[in-house]
């Protein structure tokens, strides 16, 4: 999804200046947030995925409740920091401009695998995102069709190519193509 909406070029971090352990706390003051953000900017898209801070504090003792919820958001706009402080009221902004990353949805999925079992997630969403993003063509390749898209796609050669072993598919090969 990153990767077929191009102009999404800010990286923004958003955290809190209080401890919220919880994604059932966090996620509607992020939605309030949203909604503030979209005042501002009518045309804004965005892709954003919840993390959890360490759960230990500076001195390695365990945290009551684990660590506090944060945001990692990729955005199709620039603004000003202290605007946008403004706009999230719940804490820090730390904004990146994206200039030197292939490959944005590769780099934003590390994000999306880490802890992927914590149990602070079950029932709750990794991804958030705005609906008016471009929506990737994803095609599924069975041995029966294969022949089909080596013709359609002819002799171009994909932007990235990974394979990987799954248990329940066995080798997949991910391939990414660019108009």
């Amino acid at each position: 999804m990153i990767d077929s909406n191009p102009d999404l070029k800010v990286f923004i971090t958003l955290t809190f200046n209080h401890d919220v352990p919880g994604l059932k706390e966090a996620n509607p003051i992020f939605n309030k947030f949203i909604k503030r953000l979209k005042r501002k900017r009518p045309d804004l898209k965005y892709v954003a995925v919840p993390e959890f801070q360490k759960d230990t504090d500076f001195y390695g003792r365990k945290k009551i409740n684990g660590g506090s919820v944060h945001y990692h958001i990729l955005v199709n706009f620039e603004m000003a920091s202290s605007e946008l402080e403004a706009l999230w009221k719940d804490g820090f902004v730390k904004i990146n401009r994206v200039r030197h990353i292939n490959h944005m949805g590769l780099y934003v999925s590390k994000y999306v695998g880490k802890n992927l079992f914590d149990i602070r997630y079950f029932g709750m969403r990794k991804v958030l995102s705005s609906k008016n993003l471009e929506q990737p063509i994803v095609i599924t390749v069975f041995k029966e069709v294969k022949e089909f898209i080596t013709n359609a796609i002819g002799n171009i050669p994909p932007l990235f190519e990974k394979s990987y072993r799954s248990d329940w598919l066995g080798v997949i090969r991910y391939r990414l193509y660019g108009s």
